[in-house]
């Protein structure tokens, strides 16, 4: 975080996983204040905004529920301070007014925590949240805007069974490492069929598909999504004219490496760094602490 705050960004998001519920199942409910508060510590000191969206663990086996969540947003420096949900919409640009030359929109979304159904994996977007992307792109009382940016943590379906346009998507080879691929696919030859019919290309995603991605489809309103969960993923892919992004994994405790069970990272811990030119056009990279970058720039454009 101290490195990204050296690149001077105008806007930090945090997509989710930046508190581990777990560790703190005996400790008092609202014990998530301080650890985060230290964690945005430096951007405060640096006067840069932030703006955060959960994912499945910040409140995983934790004292608190997952609406107690929503007091970070109370501590200092948060952009959407009045936000009472963790769904929400908002304009950034250099203008005062939002106009549809110098403007961009971000959607800041919960996709959900853990589900109780092992078949399912993860909760997801709620009907009445993709029913409400639907109404606010509709209904012509937006502010305009260039272009407009998805965040998120766990990624949708439809980032799988994609190759990437760059980076990595490790999570097929994690899973074989932690004995997470079923049996007999994690064998020879059945691995290699596997891959020799795609079927590697997997994401983490939930099994319940929310419609959020055809919706954005219609509206035409999304340039380019980012989300996180995949620790072993950094990749950004591209289906129906929709860059579909992961960020680079940045912690140093688990779940950072799947429990340790996934083997090693295939890149370095960082940061993924969005650039906007209000033209309908967007700079996507990752920097890393040993200021090298390891991810092409990519250039999102419709």
């Amino acid at each position: 975080l101290t490195y990204t705050i050296g690149q001077q960004p105008d806007l930090v998001i945090f997509t989710g996983d930046i508190i581990d519920g777990r560790p703190f199942s005996e400790l008092k409910p609202d014990s998530f204040m301080q650890g985060f508060s230290e964690l945005i510590a430096p951007l405060l000191e640096n006067d840069i905004p932030w703006t955060f969206t959960p994912g499945n663990h910040d409140d995983d086996d934790s004292p608190w529920e997952r609406a107690d969540l929503l007091k970070l947003y109370e501590l200092p420096g948060c952009l959407t301070s009045a936000a009472k949900t963790f769904n929400f919409t908002f304009t950034v640009g250099p203008t005062e007014n939002p106009n549809s030359s110098s403007t961009a929109r971000l959607w800041v979304l919960d996709s959900g925590g853990n589900n109780p159904d092992p078949k399912v994996l993860y909760d997801t977007f709620p009907s009445e949240v993709v029913q409400s992307y639907r109404d606010l792109s509709q209904a012509g009382n937006l502010a305009p805007s260039a272009l407009g940016l998805a965040y998120f943590h766990i990624p949708l379906p439809e980032y799988a069974g994609l190759d990437p346009v760059s980076g990595v998507n490790g999570l097929f080879e994690a899973a074989l490492k932690g004995n997470k691929v079923p049996f007999p696919f994690n064998y020879e030859p059945f691995t290699s069929l596997v891959r020799w019919l795609g079927k590697d290309k997997v994401v983490g995603s939930s099994k319940l598909n929310s419609g959020l991605f055809d919706e954005m489809k219609k509206q035409e309103n999304i340039l380019a999504t980012f989300c996180g969960h995949d620790h072993h993923s950094d990749a950004v892919f591209e289906r129906s004219g929709i860059y579909l992004c992961y960020g680079r994994v940045s912690g140093h405790t688990p779940p950072i490496d799947w429990e340790g069970a996934g083997g090693d990272l295939a890149f370095r811990r960082g940061a993924r760094f969005v650039n906007v030119n209000f033209e309908g056009k967007a700079t996507t990279w990752v920097e890393t602490m040993d200021t090298s970058n390891d991810c092409p720039f990519e250039f999102l454009q419709k």
